[in-house]
């Protein structure tokens, strides 16, 4: 098992991938802390533009793309809650085309769920609902709302974010759905805490923007609550630091370029803690 923590995305990933590098590409039980999911400066912002420019190199997603299969950003940020809730209809029919969404997205399955009786939920508008009513409650008896009930397991239960579900994922060896559950969680000071578990996780072409998707999707449920955002937690139980196969239409990299591309990223780092001249 590896913990990570860094105060940013960006931090956490450079020190993530090097771990990688360092265990042959390969890890069990990667837990990775964000002490300030929504943290952007200059330096993270040079990080995901080396990692950028590495994915479009090798004809892979970039990083906000990958993070828009999470949480769509632009939806919320033009249209608040109710646009991000028509994601099924006005989002979700432009892109299920493409190889990469033949499953779905993680977004999709955020707002909107088939239930066996045939109705439909909203899983991520009943979870903010549900953590509003607790702490509307708990205001007005004047004690601390509970803690611990807010999941975001993507399967069928109303309460619970499961994105794993069982009739559509169980034959999938590789690819497709890899977040599979989401749960929130509040601090001591009312802050939200969100910690997401991968079954398999890849941190070259998805690790950077499954971070930013997650931190975007922490901070609409947080916003929606009117509460303050707590550490953001990713454990993958297999992490992956993928030596490039060709497939999919990506182009072959070998541990070279990983090497390349990590040592940029910690410069970027070290050069941003250099002490400026008097």
């Amino acid at each position: 098992m590896k913990p990570v923590s860094k105060p940013s995305r960006a931090e956490a990933w450079v020190q993530s991938a090097r771990h990688l590098l360092d265990e042959h590409e390969r890890i069990y039980n990667l837990i990775v802390e964000v002490e300030k999911p929504g943290l952007e400066d200059e330096v993270s912002k040079a990080i995901e533009r080396r990692v950028d420019a590495f994915l479009a190199e090798h004809n892979c997603l970039p990083v906000q793309t990958v993070s828009d299969t999470i949480f769509p950003a632009n939806e919320y940020k033009s249209g608040g809650l109710q646009k991000v809730l028509k994601y099924p209809t006005d989002v979700y029919p432009h892109i299920q085309s493409l190889p990469a969404n033949r499953w779905g997205t993680y977004a999709l399955r955020l707002t909107e769920r088939k239930c066996s009786d045939g109705t439909t939920i909203k899983p991520l508008e009943l979870v903010i609902d549900k953590l509003k009513s607790r702490l509307e409650t708990a205001e007005r008896v004047n004690s601390g709302p509970p803690r611990a009930i807010y999941e975001l397991d993507l399967n069928l239960a109303p309460m619970e974010l499961k994105l794993y579900d069982v009739e559509s994922d169980y034959d999938n060896p590789r690819g497709g759905q890899c977040l599979s559950h989401i749960s929130l969680k509040l601090g001591p000071d009312k802050e939200l805490y969100m910690t997401a578990v991968y079954r398999y996780q890849f941190f070259v072409q998805k690790a950077l923007g499954n971070f930013k998707g997650l931190a975007r999707l922490q901070a609409c449920i947080a916003r929606e609550a009117k509460i303050p955002v707590g550490p953001l937690v990713c454990h993958a139980t297999f992490a992956s630091l993928e030596l490039g196969t060709g497939e999919g239409g990506t182009k072959r990299w070998g541990r070279g370029e990983l090497e390349r591309l990590v040592t940029d990223c910690e410069n970027i780092l070290a050069q941003s803690n250099e002490p400026v001249a008097a």
